[in-house]
């Protein structure tokens, strides 16, 4: 599991010394929000969208980032398209619209840089 220590200002160089206290429960597994994410994805914007592994991020909130990849049937998964977050504690996701049209978005850009569908000829 990756934890990320989210708005912590480190210094470029020199010596970092990092205390970090806190406690939170986890009443929302990674596999959980992955499994609650991908359902979101595939209901919502788009079947050609899964849920890959989350992270631990560990900022004013505790969620787990769950990043959404674009995968197409010529060509498999081909690229992070954005995130979405789920609170560890309520299980609340960050599916807004804005977050839902920034996928798309997101997705669509990508598409557009890949090379053209080409059927097969055998």
């Amino acid at each position: 599991m990756t934890i990320i220590l989210d708005a912590y200002a480190v210094p470029e160089k020199g010596r970092v010394e990092l205390k970090v206290e806190r406690s939170f429960d986890i009443n929302v597994m990674a596999e959980e929000a992955r499994r609650q994410v991908n359902r979101w994805l595939h209901n919502e914007v788009s079947l050609l969208m899964r849920a890959l592994a989350p992270t631990l991020v560990i900022g004013e909130k505790v969620v787990w980032r769950v990043p959404a990849s674009l995968g197409l049937p010529h060509l498999g998964q081909v690229g992070t398209v954005g995130a979405v977050e789920v609170d560890v504690k309520t299980g609340a996701m960050t599916n807004t619209p804005a977050c839902k049209a920034e996928l798309a978005r997101n997705a669509e850009a990508l598409a557009a840089r890949l090379p053209a569908y080409q059927p097969r000829t055998d």
